[in-house]
């Protein structure tokens, strides 16, 4: 693959990788298969089933290769299917241009062709098509095509059934009749000469339907399913979808307009600005999205696009040649406003260099996937809420499939709607959070006046110096990895990608096949070791369980005993590449202990050693010993990149089985929920209005005192679940993010301090683990602060204060029972200071 697949989508391709192998095996008993991929709006099923396809064809770690492996896509639209195509040539590195082929009218073959990918859309095969004909100089008609390949090669004929919630409506005459086009790749087509396919795949985010006409037609199925929360800690969508519109029920087109390409134009002007400081060899360009309303059969539309051209023209200046689009369903360039407005598919919008501003009425539902498109207004009416909903669904996606680090505001996605009231509003919310993706969104959405977008403050730039050399946590409910993909990972990363350690590599690699090589010599001393077995003896194997590091023999483990053959030693040795979690390490502990005489035995010595307990924790306990020893050898190497790449190690850290420390990275713009109430001195500000938040009574009487010191320089508040807040691991049944309210900074004879302060109610029925929480932290970093408090208020309205770096202080909060919270708040008012 030429994009590194996230964690779930490569889970997602080896599952459906191995449920193959088992579906294939129930078809050489007669039984027709089924694999169904059923995957959120936004979750990379093209990825995912891009790479399922390279290993099909040219093998992957365990799986091995099929030559003869041939692939027909199939969509019910030439938009989605041109889509799909060009993702597969920009993402494959298998398979090239003159490997994708587009079926057309034209095309005649006897079968397909291995190592190809063929497209097909359903509406090219009714019953006028030529496909579907012969005579006439065609030798073949498409179902002839289709069978002769399941004929020639069955076991090597791989149907992809794009969308596949589509067309799959089944009413009673097509029980008989099988008359959607769809079902006859399930089901057969008599009349076309064409049997029921014996293995089809199918892909959607809506699969129920999809379900029962398979169930219905007796296939055997085998379900992969991407979970929505592994894509919505992927990165791969916005945060925040904002709604703007009208505050009263004035007419607002053409000032919301005018605000929306404002709004653009701030992104444009973000994405240069990050692009550059990433050194990025290409610059994201967004996307304007004007939807306008539909016409009659003598008008174009009813919204004036001469308006809409001036508007925009009066806030950006002339647009450039090129910059103006439409996906109208008229085949042809229009003018308006003195500009000539092409024709652009929606397919294609995503990769024009040149388009800035796309007109549509409805169009844009299918065949689009724009991640490029980060601002849309529309001038439909309220009442067109769902469809608007379905477009928006297709706007969240991320243009870099990640998170931004360093700019909140990046990670938003923007809808102008002038002709929504806050009735309108709560419809098209409504539809936003619905479960159903196909309107729904996997992102938090919220009213754009509710915001406020804030800046640093250039004036404190030596305290953000200081402050981003503190350590963070980042707990999330993402897949975890193993200790021994992830220190691979993280070597590759040293030595391949930033050359920060051009032997890091290697070590970890002969770190592995040391350990392993020293676990067998212990091993081979056991007379039942399974290395030890002589040809044309039985293997005994025993069912074992490796998941994110740990190894754990089943209660009521299943054993089988198998003959030596090399086919079935084979079978283990591809299973020792999954438990090592791929890299080739199974590969190359083979090669460095292979016997010419006897060439299996490495591979069941491996297989030995990774079933024995004690061999695999001294194995994980060296990779994880090893991570942490490189990410502090090299954590001011690692500091020194740019942000998108500290991002990277910082994605490794987080797939481990516990939290790992990371340094905080402080965006340049964020944004926080609109107050009333402003305060001085924060490190975040309006330009023009300073910073505003509402602060319930215990923190406003810690800022007040901390303002009244004569060294205080500044203050940072802290907002739960921000990516740039403050954040440490505590233990409750679970490691989960707490977030302290202040960090306060003070300025000694030059020297810039930092306090970290959190009124807090110690009645809370989590106050304690929290507490044990922050001690942990100040025991690793404490001396990175002047002082850690956790504040109350006494009855006497008083402020006290526990000084948490005192020794004692630490050794009592410990001997507190996690669930008396009381015992906490004695203790803050017995050994707490008093303020105030």
């Amino acid at each position: 693959m030429r994009i590194e697949l996230k964690a779930f989508q490569e889970t997602a391709a080896r599952d459906m990788r191995s449920r193959i192998d088992e579906a294939w095996y129930g078809t050489r008993r007669g039984h027709q298969q089924a694999i169904i991929l059923s995957a959120p709006t936004g979750s990379g099923k093209t990825a995912t089933v891009t790479a399922l396809m390279e290993w099909l064809y040219a093998g992957y770690d365990v799986f091995p290769a099929d030559p003869k492996a041939v692939f027909l896509w199939v969509s019910d639209s030439p938009e989605l299917n041109l889509q799909s195509r060009d993702k597969i040539l920009r993402q494959s590195s298998i398979f090239f241009e003159y490997d994708l082929v587009t079926i057309e009218p034209t095309f005649n073959q006897e079968r397909f062709e291995a190592g190809k990918v063929y497209f097909l859309n359903t509406q090219k095969l009714g019953k006028d098509s030529l496909l579907t004909r012969s005579g006439d100089g065609r030798d073949f008609t498409i179902w002839q095509t289709i069978q002769n390949t399941v004929e020639a090669s069955a076991e090597h004929f791989y149907v992809v059934i794009d969308e596949a919630h589509r067309g799959m409506a089944e009413k009673p005459r097509e029980i008989e009749q099988a008359a959607s086009i769809v079902q006859r790749f399930i089901k057969g087509y008599p009349e076309g000469g064409l049997q029921p396919l014996p293995l089809v795949i199918g892909m959607s985010a809506t699969p129920d339907r999809f379900y029962k006409l398979v169930q219905g037609s007796n296939r055997t199925v085998h379900s992969v399913e991407i979970s929505p929360l592994d894509v919505k800690n992927s990165g791969l969508l916005k945060d925040k979808l904002v709604l703007f519109y009208p505050d009263d029920d004035q007419p607002a087109d053409w000032s919301l307009l005018e605000a929306a390409v404002k709004h653009w134009m701030s992104f444009s002007e973000g994405w240069r600005d990050y692009c550059e400081s990433q050194q990025m060899d290409h610059l994201v360009e967004p996307v304007l999205v004007i939807q306008v309303e539909s016409g009659t059969s003598d008008t174009l539309t009813n919204t004036p696009l001469d308006d809409v051209v001036n508007v925009v023209e009066r806030v950006t200046g002339r647009l450039p040649e090129g910059a103006w689009a439409h996906a109208f369903q008229e085949d042809k360039d229009i003018s308006a406003g003195g500009q000539r407005i092409r024709k652009l598919d929606a397919s294609k919008i995503e990769q024009d260099p040149l388009v800035k501003v796309v007109l549509f009425k409805m169009s844009l539902t299918t065949g689009w996937d724009c991640p490029r498109a980060e601002v849309m207004m529309s001038f439909r009416p309220a009442r067109d809420h769902t469809y608007i909903a379905q477009l928006v669904g297709r706007m969240v996606r991320t243009p870099l499939a990640r998170s931004i680090e360093s700019n909140e505001f990046l990670n938003t996605v923007s809808l102008f709607l002038p002709h929504y009231d806050y009735e309108g509003l709560q419809a098209i919310l409504s539809r936003l959070n619905d479960p159903d993706p196909d309107t729904g969104v996997a992102v938090e959405v919220t009213v754009g006046g509710d915001l406020v977008y804030l800046e640093q403050d250039k004036s404190k730039l030596d305290i953000f110096s200081k402050l981003v050399t503190l350590k963070t946590y980042r707990v999330e409910r993402s897949e975890k990895a193993a200790p021994i993909p992830r220190v691979m990972k993280l070597a590759r990363q040293l030595t391949v990608h930033d050359g920060i350690d051009a032997t890091a590599y290697k070590e970890v690699k002969d770190l592995i096949i040391g350990s392993l090589t020293d676990e067998l010599k212990r091993l081979k001393r056991s007379p039942d070791f399974i290395g030890n077995v002589t040809a044309n003896q039985e293997i005994v194997t025993r069912e074992v369980w490796v998941e994110y590091g740990e190894w754990q023999e089943i209660e009521t483990p299943r054993t089988g005993r198998i003959p030596a053959t090399p086919e079935n030693i084979d079978d283990l040795f591809r299973e020792c590449g999954r438990v090592l979690g791929g890299e080739g390490l199974h590969i190359e502990f083979w090669r460095r202990r292979r016997d010419k005489n006897d060439p299996s035995r490495a591979k069941l010595e491996l297989y030995g050693i990774l079933r024995d307990g004690q061999a695999w924790d001294k194995l994980t306990k060296a990779c994880e010993q090893k991570i942490n020893e490189l990410f502090e050898q090299y954590a001011n190497s690692i500091r020194e990149l740019v942000t998108s790449r500290q991002e990277v190690y910082n994605r490794i850290r987080r797939s481990g089985k516990e939290p790992g420390p990371e340094f905080l990275v402080l965006p340049t713009y964020i944004y926080v929920p609109k107050a009333t109430t402003a305060w001085e001195e924060h490190l975040y500000i309006e330009p023009d209005d300073g910073f505003k938040i509402d602060l319930n009574g215990w923190e406003e009487s810690v800022f007040k005192d901390e303002r009244k010191n004569p060294e205080f320089a500044g203050w940072f508040r802290m907002l739960p679940r921000k990516d740039w807040a403050l954040s440490i691991p505590y233990w409750q049944g679970e490691w989960k993010p707490m977030y302290p309210d202040m960090l306060v900074f003070r300025k000694r004879d030059g020297y810039i301090t930092i306090d970290l302060l959190d009124p807090h109610n110690s009645e809370l029925a989590d106050s304690v683990v929290k507490a044990k929480g922050l001690v942990e932290y100040c025991q690793r970093y404490g001396d990175d602060f002047d002082r850690i408090q956790l504040v109350a208020m006494d009855e006497a309205n008083r402020l006290r204060r526990l000084n948490i770096k005192d020794e004692n202080v630490q050794t009592r909060i410990h001997a507190l029972n996690d669930q008396a919270s009381g015992e906490l708040t004695e203790l803050i008012l017995e050994l707490g200071e008093t303020y105030g």
